[in-house]
Protein backbone atom coordinates (compact mmCIF):
# COMPACT_ATOMS: atom_id res chain seq x y z
CA UNK A 1 0.00 0.00 0.00
CA UNK A 2 1.03 3.60 -0.53
CA UNK A 3 0.54 6.78 1.48
CA UNK A 4 -2.18 7.88 -0.92
CA UNK A 5 -4.08 4.64 -0.19
CA UNK A 6 -3.83 5.36 3.55
CA UNK A 7 -5.17 8.88 3.07
CA UNK A 8 -8.09 7.57 1.06
CA UNK A 9 -8.90 4.86 3.62
CA UNK A 10 -8.83 7.30 6.54
CA UNK A 11 -10.34 10.30 4.73
CA UNK A 12 -13.38 10.66 7.01
CA UNK A 13 -11.37 10.61 10.27
CA UNK A 14 -8.36 12.74 9.27
CA UNK A 15 -8.06 15.98 11.25
CA UNK A 16 -4.66 17.13 10.04
CA UNK A 17 -1.75 15.80 8.01
CA UNK A 18 1.94 16.56 7.68
CA UNK A 19 3.31 18.42 4.64
CA UNK A 20 6.08 15.82 4.57
CA UNK A 21 3.80 13.09 3.21
CA UNK A 22 4.91 11.58 -0.08
CA UNK A 23 1.81 10.15 -1.75
CA UNK A 24 3.67 7.53 -3.80
CA UNK A 25 5.69 6.27 -0.81
CA UNK A 26 5.37 2.49 -0.49
CA UNK A 27 4.49 1.22 3.00
CA UNK A 28 4.80 -2.27 4.40
CA UNK A 29 2.94 -3.47 7.46
CA UNK A 30 0.98 -1.74 10.22
CA UNK A 31 1.57 -2.05 13.96
CA UNK A 32 0.71 -0.39 17.26
CA UNK A 33 3.76 -1.90 18.99
CA UNK A 34 7.02 0.01 18.58
CA UNK A 35 8.96 -3.20 19.35
CA UNK A 36 7.59 -4.77 16.17
CA UNK A 37 8.55 -1.99 13.77
CA UNK A 38 10.29 -2.86 10.53
CA UNK A 39 11.53 -0.48 7.86
CA UNK A 40 8.75 1.43 6.04
CA UNK A 41 6.05 0.28 8.47
CA UNK A 42 3.18 2.44 9.70
CA UNK A 43 3.11 3.03 13.46
CA UNK A 44 -0.33 3.74 14.94
CA UNK A 45 -0.21 5.36 18.38
CA UNK A 46 -2.98 3.97 20.58
CA UNK A 47 -3.81 5.27 24.04
CA UNK A 48 -4.33 1.99 25.85
CA UNK A 49 -5.56 0.85 29.24
CA UNK A 50 -2.05 0.84 30.76
CA UNK A 51 0.24 2.45 28.18
CA UNK A 52 -0.03 5.36 25.76
CA UNK A 53 1.44 4.55 22.35
CA UNK A 54 2.11 8.24 21.75
CA UNK A 55 5.02 7.92 24.17
CA UNK A 56 6.64 5.42 21.80
CA UNK A 57 6.54 7.48 18.60
CA UNK A 58 10.24 8.42 18.72
CA UNK A 59 11.43 4.81 19.32
CA UNK A 60 9.22 3.73 16.39
CA UNK A 61 10.81 6.37 14.15
CA UNK A 62 14.31 5.28 15.20
CA UNK A 63 13.45 1.70 14.24
CA UNK A 64 12.55 2.74 10.70
CA UNK A 65 8.81 3.41 10.40
CA UNK A 66 7.82 5.71 7.53
CA UNK A 67 4.54 7.10 8.84
CA UNK A 68 2.92 7.66 12.22
CA UNK A 69 -0.81 7.85 12.89
CA UNK A 70 -1.73 9.80 16.02
CA UNK A 71 -4.85 11.09 17.73
CA UNK A 72 -3.27 13.32 20.42
CA UNK A 73 -2.52 16.69 18.83
CA UNK A 74 -0.10 17.71 21.60
CA UNK A 75 2.52 15.34 20.14
CA UNK A 76 2.63 17.16 16.80
CA UNK A 77 4.61 20.26 17.87
CA UNK A 78 7.96 18.46 18.13
CA UNK A 79 7.25 15.89 15.43
CA UNK A 80 9.33 16.68 12.34
CA UNK A 81 8.19 13.52 10.55
CA UNK A 82 5.38 12.36 8.22
CA UNK A 83 2.22 12.01 10.32
CA UNK A 84 -1.56 11.88 10.06
CA UNK A 85 -3.69 13.16 12.93
CA UNK A 86 -6.97 11.25 13.19
CA UNK A 87 -10.05 11.42 15.39
CA UNK A 88 -9.73 7.75 16.40
CA UNK A 89 -6.49 5.84 16.08
CA UNK A 90 -8.15 2.51 16.91
CA UNK A 91 -10.38 2.87 13.86
CA UNK A 92 -7.32 3.79 11.82
CA UNK A 93 -5.45 0.71 13.04
CA UNK A 94 -8.30 -1.57 12.02
CA UNK A 95 -8.77 -0.07 8.57
CA UNK A 96 -5.06 -0.06 7.79
CA UNK A 97 -4.61 -3.63 9.03
CA UNK A 98 -7.21 -4.80 6.54
CA UNK A 99 -5.81 -2.54 3.82
CA UNK A 100 -2.26 -3.85 4.21
CA UNK A 101 -3.55 -7.44 4.16
CA UNK A 102 -5.81 -6.74 1.18
CA UNK A 103 -8.84 -8.30 2.83
CA UNK A 104 -12.50 -7.42 3.19
CA UNK A 105 -14.81 -9.17 5.67
CA UNK A 106 -17.41 -9.44 2.88
CA UNK A 107 -15.15 -12.08 1.33
CA UNK A 108 -15.98 -14.42 4.23
CA UNK A 109 -18.96 -15.99 5.97
CA UNK A 110 -18.48 -14.88 9.58
CA UNK A 111 -20.22 -16.18 12.72
CA UNK A 112 -19.72 -13.91 15.73
CA UNK A 113 -20.84 -14.86 19.23
CA UNK A 114 -21.05 -12.53 22.20
CA UNK A 115 -22.41 -13.00 25.69
CA UNK A 116 -21.09 -13.52 29.19
CA UNK A 117 -21.08 -17.31 28.86
CA UNK A 118 -21.27 -19.87 26.07
CA UNK A 119 -19.11 -18.13 23.49
CA UNK A 120 -16.23 -20.61 23.33
CA UNK A 121 -18.39 -23.71 23.17
CA UNK A 122 -20.69 -22.23 20.53
CA UNK A 123 -17.93 -21.24 18.10
CA UNK A 124 -16.08 -24.51 18.70
CA UNK A 125 -19.19 -26.55 17.93
CA UNK A 126 -19.85 -24.69 14.68
CA UNK A 127 -16.21 -25.01 13.63
CA UNK A 128 -16.44 -28.75 14.33
CA UNK A 129 -19.70 -29.10 12.40
CA UNK A 130 -18.17 -27.40 9.38
CA UNK A 131 -15.00 -29.49 9.51
CA UNK A 132 -16.96 -32.75 9.93
CA UNK A 133 -18.84 -31.77 6.77
CA UNK A 134 -15.51 -31.25 4.95
CA UNK A 135 -15.94 -27.48 4.86
CA UNK A 136 -12.93 -25.22 5.41
CA UNK A 137 -13.24 -23.12 8.55
CA UNK A 138 -11.18 -20.93 10.87
CA UNK A 139 -11.72 -20.67 14.61
CA UNK A 140 -10.83 -17.72 16.83
CA UNK A 141 -11.75 -18.53 20.42
CA UNK A 142 -10.53 -18.05 23.99
CA UNK A 143 -9.19 -21.60 24.04
CA UNK A 144 -7.49 -21.87 20.66
CA UNK A 145 -7.09 -20.31 17.24
CA UNK A 146 -7.21 -22.70 14.28
CA UNK A 147 -7.20 -22.59 10.52
CA UNK A 148 -9.05 -25.76 9.59
CA UNK A 149 -7.45 -28.36 11.89
CA UNK A 150 -4.11 -26.59 12.27
CA UNK A 151 -3.56 -25.05 15.69
CA UNK A 152 -2.16 -21.55 15.22
CA UNK A 153 -2.14 -20.30 18.79
CA UNK A 154 -3.54 -20.72 22.29
CA UNK A 155 -4.41 -17.08 22.96
CA UNK A 156 -4.56 -14.94 26.09
CA UNK A 157 -7.50 -12.69 25.14
CA UNK A 158 -10.99 -13.85 24.19
CA UNK A 159 -10.82 -11.75 21.03
CA UNK A 160 -7.34 -11.14 19.57
CA UNK A 161 -6.02 -7.72 18.57
CA UNK A 162 -7.33 -6.30 15.31
CA UNK A 163 -3.88 -6.85 13.76
CA UNK A 164 -3.94 -10.51 14.70
CA UNK A 165 -7.53 -10.93 13.48
CA UNK A 166 -6.65 -9.27 10.19
CA UNK A 167 -3.57 -11.47 9.77
CA UNK A 168 -5.65 -14.58 10.46
CA UNK A 169 -8.21 -13.50 7.90
CA UNK A 170 -5.38 -13.07 5.41
CA UNK A 171 -4.01 -16.54 6.23
CA UNK A 172 -7.52 -17.96 5.91
CA UNK A 173 -7.99 -16.30 2.54
CA UNK A 174 -4.65 -17.65 1.32
CA UNK A 175 -5.83 -21.16 2.26
CA UNK A 176 -9.24 -20.67 0.61
CA UNK A 177 -11.03 -20.74 3.96
CA UNK A 178 -14.36 -18.90 3.69
CA UNK A 179 -15.98 -19.59 7.08
CA UNK A 180 -14.80 -17.73 10.19
CA UNK A 181 -16.02 -18.45 13.74
CA UNK A 182 -15.19 -15.64 16.15
CA UNK A 183 -15.76 -15.04 19.85
CA UNK A 184 -16.45 -11.39 20.52
CA UNK A 185 -15.84 -9.95 23.99
CA UNK A 186 -17.11 -6.65 25.34
CA UNK A 187 -13.49 -5.47 25.53
CA UNK A 188 -13.08 -6.20 21.82
CA UNK A 189 -16.16 -4.18 20.92
CA UNK A 190 -15.20 -1.30 23.21
CA UNK A 191 -11.59 -1.25 21.97
CA UNK A 192 -12.70 -1.53 18.31
CA UNK A 193 -10.87 -4.80 17.71
CA UNK A 194 -13.69 -5.78 15.34
CA UNK A 195 -13.83 -2.46 13.50
CA UNK A 196 -14.57 -2.99 9.80
CA UNK A 197 -15.49 -6.64 10.39
CA UNK A 198 -19.05 -7.43 9.39
CA UNK A 199 -20.89 -10.59 10.35
CA UNK A 200 -23.26 -12.88 8.48
CA UNK A 201 -24.54 -14.22 11.79
CA UNK A 202 -24.36 -12.59 15.21
CA UNK A 203 -25.38 -14.60 18.26
CA UNK A 204 -26.29 -13.33 21.72
CA UNK A 205 -26.05 -16.10 24.34
CA UNK A 206 -26.74 -14.15 27.56
CA UNK A 207 -25.57 -11.04 29.38
CA UNK A 208 -24.92 -11.30 33.11
CA UNK A 209 -22.52 -9.59 35.49
CA UNK A 210 -18.89 -9.54 34.34
CA UNK A 211 -16.02 -7.13 33.67
CA UNK A 212 -17.42 -4.36 35.88
CA UNK A 213 -13.82 -3.51 36.70
CA UNK A 214 -13.55 -2.28 33.09
CA UNK A 215 -17.06 -1.07 32.33
CA UNK A 216 -18.54 1.70 34.47
CA UNK A 217 -21.81 -0.17 35.04
CA UNK A 218 -23.79 -3.22 34.01
CA UNK A 219 -25.91 -0.95 31.80
CA UNK A 220 -22.81 0.14 29.88
CA UNK A 221 -21.56 -3.46 29.65
CA UNK A 222 -24.91 -4.59 28.23
CA UNK A 223 -25.09 -1.66 25.81
CA UNK A 224 -21.64 -2.46 24.42
CA UNK A 225 -22.53 -6.13 23.98
CA UNK A 226 -25.77 -5.29 22.15
CA UNK A 227 -23.96 -2.83 19.90
CA UNK A 228 -22.34 -5.77 18.11
CA UNK A 229 -25.55 -5.89 16.05
CA UNK A 230 -24.34 -2.74 14.31
CA UNK A 231 -21.74 -4.94 12.58
CA UNK A 232 -24.37 -7.16 10.94
CA UNK A 233 -24.24 -7.47 7.16
CA UNK A 234 -27.37 -6.21 5.34
CA UNK A 235 -28.61 -9.76 4.72
CA UNK A 236 -27.32 -11.13 8.03
CA UNK A 237 -29.19 -12.95 10.81
CA UNK A 238 -29.20 -12.48 14.58
CA UNK A 239 -29.55 -15.55 16.82
CA UNK A 240 -30.83 -14.89 20.35
CA UNK A 241 -31.31 -17.10 23.40
CA UNK A 242 -34.98 -16.35 24.06
CA UNK A 243 -34.84 -17.58 27.66
CA UNK A 244 -32.05 -15.20 28.64
CA UNK A 245 -33.25 -11.89 27.20
CA UNK A 246 -36.08 -9.41 27.28
CA UNK A 247 -36.72 -9.31 23.54
CA UNK A 248 -37.62 -5.62 23.79
CA UNK A 249 -33.87 -4.98 24.00
CA UNK A 250 -33.62 -6.06 20.35
CA UNK A 251 -36.37 -3.84 18.93
CA UNK A 252 -33.67 -1.86 17.09
CA UNK A 253 -33.10 -4.94 14.89
CA UNK A 254 -35.47 -5.84 12.05
CA UNK A 255 -37.54 -8.72 13.46
CA UNK A 256 -37.19 -10.58 10.14
CA UNK A 257 -33.48 -10.93 10.84
CA UNK A 258 -33.97 -12.52 14.29
CA UNK A 259 -34.00 -16.26 15.06
CA UNK A 260 -34.60 -17.38 18.66
CA UNK A 261 -34.01 -20.57 20.61
CA UNK A 262 -34.68 -21.83 24.11
CA UNK A 263 -36.87 -24.02 26.30
CA UNK A 264 -39.72 -21.53 25.91
CA UNK A 265 -42.50 -22.53 23.51
CA UNK A 266 -42.34 -19.00 22.11
CA UNK A 267 -38.86 -19.52 20.66
CA UNK A 268 -38.33 -20.41 16.99
CA UNK A 269 -36.28 -23.47 17.97
CA UNK A 270 -37.68 -25.14 21.11
CA UNK A 271 -35.68 -27.51 23.33
CA UNK A 272 -37.78 -30.30 24.88
CA UNK A 273 -37.34 -33.40 27.04
CA UNK A 274 -33.70 -32.96 28.03
CA UNK A 275 -32.21 -36.08 29.62
CA UNK A 276 -28.65 -36.47 30.80
CA UNK A 277 -26.18 -38.53 32.75
CA UNK A 278 -22.67 -37.55 33.75
CA UNK A 279 -21.41 -38.69 30.33
CA UNK A 280 -24.13 -37.96 27.77
CA UNK A 281 -27.23 -35.93 26.95
CA UNK A 282 -30.17 -36.09 24.59
CA UNK A 283 -33.12 -33.84 23.89
CA UNK A 284 -35.84 -33.12 21.37
CA UNK A 285 -35.68 -29.98 19.26
CA UNK A 286 -38.74 -28.49 17.59
CA UNK A 287 -37.49 -26.75 14.44
CA UNK A 288 -39.42 -24.35 12.18
CA UNK A 289 -38.48 -26.22 9.00
CA UNK A 290 -38.05 -29.90 9.90
CA UNK A 291 -40.42 -30.36 12.82
CA UNK A 292 -39.15 -32.45 15.75
CA UNK A 293 -35.64 -33.89 15.64
CA UNK A 294 -33.56 -35.76 18.22
CA UNK A 295 -30.18 -34.51 19.36
CA UNK A 296 -27.57 -36.72 21.05
CA UNK A 297 -24.40 -35.32 22.58
CA UNK A 298 -21.47 -36.30 24.80
CA UNK A 299 -21.38 -32.80 26.31
CA UNK A 300 -23.95 -32.21 29.00
CA UNK A 301 -25.94 -29.54 30.82
CA UNK A 302 -28.81 -27.26 29.86
CA UNK A 303 -26.21 -24.57 29.12
CA UNK A 304 -24.66 -26.88 26.53
CA UNK A 305 -28.09 -27.64 25.08
CA UNK A 306 -28.29 -23.89 24.47
CA UNK A 307 -24.80 -23.87 22.91
CA UNK A 308 -25.61 -26.81 20.67
CA UNK A 309 -28.83 -25.26 19.35
CA UNK A 310 -27.14 -21.89 18.89
CA UNK A 311 -24.52 -23.53 16.68
CA UNK A 312 -27.11 -25.72 14.95
CA UNK A 313 -29.04 -22.64 13.82
CA UNK A 314 -25.87 -21.02 12.51
CA UNK A 315 -24.96 -24.23 10.68
CA UNK A 316 -28.39 -24.30 9.05
CA UNK A 317 -27.92 -20.69 7.92
CA UNK A 318 -24.59 -21.71 6.43
CA UNK A 319 -26.26 -24.50 4.44
CA UNK A 320 -25.62 -27.68 6.45
CA UNK A 321 -28.32 -30.35 6.52
CA UNK A 322 -29.79 -31.65 9.77
CA UNK A 323 -28.14 -35.02 9.14
CA UNK A 324 -24.72 -33.37 8.83
CA UNK A 325 -25.38 -31.36 11.97
CA UNK A 326 -26.61 -34.28 14.09
CA UNK A 327 -23.59 -36.35 13.10
CA UNK A 328 -21.26 -33.49 13.97
CA UNK A 329 -22.88 -32.97 17.38
CA UNK A 330 -22.48 -36.64 18.25
CA UNK A 331 -18.76 -36.54 17.40
CA UNK A 332 -18.07 -33.25 19.23
CA UNK A 333 -16.12 -34.05 22.41
CA UNK A 334 -16.32 -30.67 24.09
CA UNK A 335 -14.01 -27.75 24.77
CA UNK A 336 -11.07 -27.86 27.15
CA UNK A 337 -12.02 -26.49 30.53
CA UNK A 338 -15.77 -26.33 29.85
CA UNK A 339 -17.44 -28.89 32.13
CA UNK A 340 -14.55 -31.16 31.24
CA UNK A 341 -14.69 -34.45 33.12
CA UNK A 342 -11.38 -36.11 33.95
CA UNK A 343 -11.95 -39.72 32.77
CA UNK A 344 -9.62 -41.32 35.32
CA UNK A 345 -11.84 -40.12 38.19
CA UNK A 346 -14.48 -42.62 37.08
CA UNK A 347 -12.34 -45.48 38.44
CA UNK A 348 -12.64 -43.96 41.92
CA UNK A 349 -16.43 -43.86 41.75
CA UNK A 350 -16.78 -40.09 41.63
CA UNK A 351 -16.34 -37.39 39.00
CA UNK A 352 -13.89 -34.49 38.81
CA UNK A 353 -14.89 -31.64 36.52
CA UNK A 354 -12.79 -28.71 35.27
CA UNK A 355 -14.79 -25.62 34.35
CA UNK A 356 -13.98 -22.04 33.37
CA UNK A 357 -16.89 -20.65 35.45
CA UNK A 358 -15.58 -17.35 36.81
CA UNK A 359 -18.78 -15.32 36.99
CA UNK A 360 -21.73 -15.72 39.38
CA UNK A 361 -24.06 -16.87 36.62
CA UNK A 362 -21.61 -19.42 35.22
CA UNK A 363 -20.80 -20.84 38.65
CA UNK A 364 -24.50 -21.14 39.47
CA UNK A 365 -25.22 -22.96 36.20
CA UNK A 366 -22.34 -25.40 36.67
CA UNK A 367 -23.28 -26.24 40.27
CA UNK A 368 -26.97 -26.65 39.44
CA UNK A 369 -26.07 -28.96 36.58
CA UNK A 370 -23.81 -31.01 38.83
CA UNK A 371 -26.62 -31.27 41.39
CA UNK A 372 -28.97 -32.67 38.75
CA UNK A 373 -26.49 -35.42 37.90
CA UNK A 374 -25.92 -37.08 41.26
CA UNK A 375 -27.40 -37.87 44.65
CA UNK A 376 -23.91 -37.58 46.07
CA UNK A 377 -22.25 -34.43 47.34
CA UNK A 378 -21.04 -31.44 45.36
CA UNK A 379 -17.54 -30.26 46.29
CA UNK A 380 -16.42 -27.01 44.72
CA UNK A 381 -12.92 -25.51 44.53
CA UNK A 382 -12.78 -21.90 43.37
CA UNK A 383 -11.41 -18.41 43.95
CA UNK A 384 -11.68 -15.07 42.19
CA UNK A 385 -9.35 -13.33 39.79
CA UNK A 386 -7.42 -10.21 40.71
CA UNK A 387 -7.55 -6.87 38.85
CA UNK A 388 -11.20 -7.66 38.18
CA UNK A 389 -14.72 -6.96 39.38
CA UNK A 390 -14.55 -7.06 43.18
CA UNK A 391 -18.32 -6.93 43.58
CA UNK A 392 -18.84 -10.43 42.20
CA UNK A 393 -16.59 -12.13 44.77
CA UNK A 394 -19.06 -12.14 47.66
CA UNK A 395 -21.85 -13.19 45.28
CA UNK A 396 -19.82 -16.17 44.07
CA UNK A 397 -19.08 -17.16 47.67
CA UNK A 398 -22.79 -17.09 48.41
CA UNK A 399 -23.66 -19.17 45.32
CA UNK A 400 -21.00 -21.76 46.11
CA UNK A 401 -22.21 -22.02 49.68
CA UNK A 402 -25.86 -22.40 48.69
CA UNK A 403 -25.40 -24.91 45.89
CA UNK A 404 -22.62 -27.20 47.11
CA UNK A 405 -21.96 -29.37 50.13
CA UNK A 406 -18.28 -28.55 50.63
CA UNK A 407 -16.68 -25.26 49.60
CA UNK A 408 -12.91 -25.02 49.17
CA UNK A 409 -11.85 -21.40 48.70
CA UNK A 410 -8.44 -20.91 47.11
CA UNK A 411 -6.44 -18.59 44.87
CA UNK A 412 -7.37 -18.05 41.25
CA UNK A 413 -5.16 -15.52 39.42
CA UNK A 414 -4.55 -12.84 42.06
CA UNK A 415 -2.44 -10.75 39.66
CA UNK A 416 -1.56 -7.42 41.32
CA UNK A 417 -4.00 -7.76 44.24
CA UNK A 418 -3.38 -9.19 47.70
CA UNK A 419 -4.48 -12.86 47.45
CA UNK A 420 -5.56 -12.95 51.09
CA UNK A 421 -7.87 -9.96 50.61
CA UNK A 422 -9.48 -11.59 47.57
CA UNK A 423 -10.15 -14.73 49.59
CA UNK A 424 -11.64 -12.68 52.42
CA UNK A 425 -14.00 -10.96 49.97
CA UNK A 426 -15.12 -14.35 48.60
CA UNK A 427 -15.56 -15.69 52.14
CA UNK A 428 -17.93 -12.82 53.02
CA UNK A 429 -20.66 -14.53 50.99
CA UNK A 430 -20.20 -18.00 52.50
CA UNK A 431 -22.68 -19.36 55.02
CA UNK A 432 -20.37 -20.00 57.97
CA UNK A 433 -22.65 -22.75 59.27
CA UNK A 434 -21.96 -24.84 56.17
CA UNK A 435 -18.86 -26.87 55.34
CA UNK A 436 -16.11 -24.67 53.96
CA UNK A 437 -12.35 -24.45 54.17
CA UNK A 438 -9.78 -21.93 52.98
CA UNK A 439 -6.64 -23.36 51.35
CA UNK A 440 -4.77 -20.54 49.55
CA UNK A 441 -2.38 -22.79 47.62
CA UNK A 442 -4.43 -23.95 44.63
CA UNK A 443 -2.62 -27.28 44.18
CA UNK A 444 -3.16 -28.18 47.81
CA UNK A 445 -6.80 -27.12 47.56
CA UNK A 446 -7.41 -29.32 44.52
CA UNK A 447 -5.71 -32.28 46.18
CA UNK A 448 -7.79 -31.79 49.33
CA UNK A 449 -11.08 -31.60 47.44
CA UNK A 450 -10.34 -34.81 45.56
CA UNK A 451 -9.39 -36.56 48.78
CA UNK A 452 -12.64 -35.35 50.39
CA UNK A 453 -14.70 -37.06 47.67
CA UNK A 454 -16.69 -40.24 48.17
CA UNK A 455 -18.52 -42.44 45.66
CA UNK A 456 -21.14 -40.56 43.60
CA UNK A 457 -19.71 -37.15 44.55
CA UNK A 458 -18.85 -34.53 41.95
CA UNK A 459 -15.81 -32.30 42.44
CA UNK A 460 -16.04 -29.02 40.52
CA UNK A 461 -12.74 -27.16 40.02
CA UNK A 462 -13.91 -23.78 38.79
CA UNK A 463 -12.51 -20.52 37.53
CA UNK A 464 -9.53 -21.21 35.30
CA UNK A 465 -10.66 -23.93 32.90
CA UNK A 466 -8.17 -24.37 30.06
CA UNK A 467 -5.66 -21.81 31.33
CA UNK A 468 -2.07 -23.01 31.67
CA UNK A 469 -0.51 -20.30 33.84
CA UNK A 470 -1.42 -18.80 37.20
CA UNK A 471 -0.89 -15.04 37.28
CA UNK A 472 0.63 -13.12 40.20
CA UNK A 473 1.78 -9.57 40.90
CA UNK A 474 4.32 -7.83 38.71
CA UNK A 475 3.47 -9.99 35.70
CA UNK A 476 4.78 -13.18 37.34
CA UNK A 477 3.43 -16.34 35.72
CA UNK A 478 3.62 -19.85 37.13
CA UNK A 479 2.85 -22.86 34.97
CA UNK A 480 -0.35 -24.33 36.37
CA UNK A 481 -3.07 -26.44 34.79
CA UNK A 482 -6.12 -27.35 36.89
CA UNK A 483 -6.61 -30.42 34.71
CA UNK A 484 -3.04 -31.66 35.11
CA UNK A 485 -2.97 -31.02 38.86
CA UNK A 486 -6.30 -32.79 39.35
CA UNK A 487 -5.30 -35.72 37.13
CA UNK A 488 -2.09 -36.12 39.13
CA UNK A 489 -4.05 -36.09 42.38
CA UNK A 490 -6.47 -38.72 41.05
CA UNK A 491 -3.59 -40.95 39.93
CA UNK A 492 -1.95 -40.58 43.33
CA UNK A 493 -5.16 -41.55 45.09
CA UNK A 494 -5.61 -44.55 42.81
CA UNK A 495 -2.07 -45.73 43.54
CA UNK A 496 -2.52 -45.38 47.28
CA UNK A 497 -5.75 -47.40 47.16
CA UNK A 498 -3.96 -50.28 45.42
CA UNK A 499 -1.37 -50.65 48.19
Amino acid sequence: MRVENVLEKLSDIILEKSDKLILSKELNSVTDNSENINKNDVFVAIKGYKFDGHNFIKPAIKKGCSLVIIENKSYISDLDFPYILVSDSRVALARLSHLSNEIDSNEFKIFGVTGTNGKSTSVNILHHLLRESKISSSLLSTVEIKINDLLIEEPYNTTPSIIKISNLLKQSKDKDVNFINLEVSSHAISQKRIEDIYFDIISFTNITRDHLDYHSSFTEYEKIKLSLANNLKPDGKVIINYDNFDMKKFEFIDSKKIITYGFSDDADYVIKELNQSIYQMNFKLITPDEGEISIYSSIIGSFNAYNIVNSLIAARQFGLSYEQIKHGIITFKGVRGRFEIIPSSKALGFSVVIDFAHTPDALENVLKNARSLTEGRIIVVFGAGGNADKGKRKIMGQIASELSDIVVITNDDPKDEDPDKIIEQVKEGVNKEKNFIVIPDRKTAINAAINFANREDIVIIAGRGHEKFQLFGGGKQIKFSDYDVAAEAIDGLRRSMKK
